[in-house]
C-alpha cells in the first residue's frame, strides 16, 4: 500500500511505503522547534495552499515589516514524517544564507501546536509564469526578457544550488515554478521541502523509500531507486538541464501523460531538441542546446559533474567561448575568437592600411 501526495506547486510527486515512519516515529528537527509567541505576527491574508503547506502574508511587530509565514494548517492530522519534513525544509533553507535563495527569519511552534517559519516576501513572477507569457510572443516580457537575462537568471540559479551543495543540501524538486523573479530582479530558489543531505561523494545520506520530486524535472535515478545510482548532485544537474531546456524551447521536454510515461522518456532519453520544439520567433543557439541536452543525459556519469561546470559552461557562451558540451571545431572556436576581438582586429587592419599607404607615399 503506498500514499502519494502533492506539494503546493500542484504537481509535486511524493510516493512513500506504508513502512514510512508514522507518529511512532522519532522526529529530529520537529522535535527541536521551540514555543514561539504569536502576538508578534499579525495576519494580513492568505498567499496560498496547496499539500501539506499553506503560505500567509504577516505583519512582524518586532521588525515593522511584512514577511511570508509557512503553516501546516492541518497539522494534527498529518503523520511525524510528514512533521518532520516540514520542519526539516525550514531549518535546511535557514542554513543557506545566499543572495539566491530565501531567508529564513524565525523557526518554531505557535500555542495551538502547529509548526511555522517566517521568510522574505516576495514579490514579482514565478519562472513558469515568465516562461508561459513569454511563449505567447510580441508580448512586453519578450522585449523585457530576451535570452541574455534569461541566462543570467539561470546562472543564478546555478549559483544558488552549487552553494547548497557545498553547504551539503541537495534540493531535488528543481523546476521553473520554484524559482521567483523579483520586481528589481533579484532570483530566488524556493521550496526546498524535499531537500536531502550529501555526503562527500555527493550522494543523498537519507535512504528513500519511495518517489520523491516532480515528474518532468526527476532525473531518471530519483524514478528508479534500485538504478544503481543513489540520487545526489548529479540529479540536481538533471533538474537544471530541464530548466535551461525550457528557456530555449519555452516548452517542456516531455510530453504531458500518466506519471509512469513521462517516467519512461526521462529513463530512454529520447526528446526532441530544444529547437524542435520552440516557437518559431524563438532562436535556439546550438551551443545552449547542447548544454541542456548533456546535463539531461539519462545516465548520471554523462552528465555534468557538478552544478558550477554546468554554470560555467553556460558563463563561457555568455563570454562569447565555445562550451564543453558542443566538442567545437577549430573552425568554430576561430570564428568564436574573431567574434571577441573584432573590434580589435578591425583597426589593426586599418592601421595595416596606412601604414601601407604612407610607406608608398614615402618610399
Amino acid at each position: 500500500m503506498k500514499n502519494s501526495s502533492e506539494a503546493a506547486s500542484g504537481n509535486t510527486l511524493i510516493i512513500e511505503s506504508a513502512a514510512s515512519p508514522g507518529r511512532g516515529g522519532t522526529p529530529g528537527y520537529f522535535s527541536s522547534l521551540a514555543l514561539k509567541p504569536q502576538d508578534r505576527y499579525k495576519f494580513i491574508r492568505s498567499i496560498g495552499f496547496g499539500g501539506m503547506k499553506g503560505v500567509l502574508l504577516v505583519h512582524d511587530r518586532d521588525t515593522d515589516r511584512e514577511m511570508a509565514m509557512a503553516i501546516m494548517p492541518d497539522f494534527r492530522e498529518r503523520s511525524a514524517s510528514e512533521l518532520e519534513r516540514f520542519a526539516r525544509e525550514a531549518y535546511l533553507t535557514a542554513r543557506l544564507e545566499h543572495p539566491n535563495i530565501v531567508p529564513v527569519y524565525d523557526i518554531g511552534i505557535d500555542e495551538s501546536g502547529s509548526p511555522f517559519f517566517t521568510m522574505k516576501y516576495l514579490r514579482g513572477v514565478s519562472l513558469e509564469s515568465l516562461l508561459q507569457r513569454l511563449k505567447k510572443g510580441d508580448t512586453p516580457e519578450n522585449r523585457e526578457f530576451p535570452l541574455a537575462r534569461l541566462l543570467l537568471i539561470f546562472t543564478r540559479i546555478c549559483n544558488a544550488v552549487w552553494f547548497a551543495h557545498s553547504k551539503g543540501v541537495c534540493h531535488l524538486d528543481l523546476k521553473p515554478a520554484n524559482v521567483r523573479i523579483g520586481d528589481y530582479g533579484e532570483t530566488f530558489v524556493l521550496d526546498w521541502g524535499l531537500a536531502c543531505q550529501l555526503d562527500e561523494n555527493g550522494s543523498i545520506t537519507q535512504e528513500l523509500d519511495g518517489m520523491r520530486g516532480t515528474p518532468g524535472y526527476m532525473a531518471p535515478e530519483q524514478f528508479d531507486l534500485r538504478s544503481g545510482f543513489s540520487p545526489g548532485v548529479r540529479s540536481d544537474v538533471f533538474s537544471l538541464g530541464v530548466i535551461l531546456y525550457s528557456i530555449l524551447a519555452l516548452a517542456s521536454p516531455f510530453d504531458k501523460g500518466p506519471v509512469e510515461e513521462i517516467a519512461r522518456q526521462t529513463v530512454s532519453g529520447r526528446i526532441p531538441k530544444p529547437s524542435e520544439k520552440a516557437p518559431d520567433f524563438w532562436y535556439v543557439p546550438a551551443a545552449l542546446e547542447a548544454v541542456a541536452l548533456k546535463a539531461m543525459s539519462p545516465h548520471p556519469l554523462d552528465r555534468y559533474a557538478s552544478v558550477k561546470a554546468l554554470r560555467d559552461d553556460i558563463m563561457a557562451f555568455s563570454g562569447g567561448f565555445a562550451t564543453k558540451a558542443e566538442r567545437a571545431s577549430t573552425f568554430r572556436k576561430s570564428r568564436l575568437f574573431i567574434n571577441r576581438h573584432s573590434l580589435l582586429i578591425v583597426i589593426l587592419i586599418l592601421l595595416a592600411v596606412l601604414v601601407w599607404q604612407f610607406a608608398d607615399i614615402f618610399f
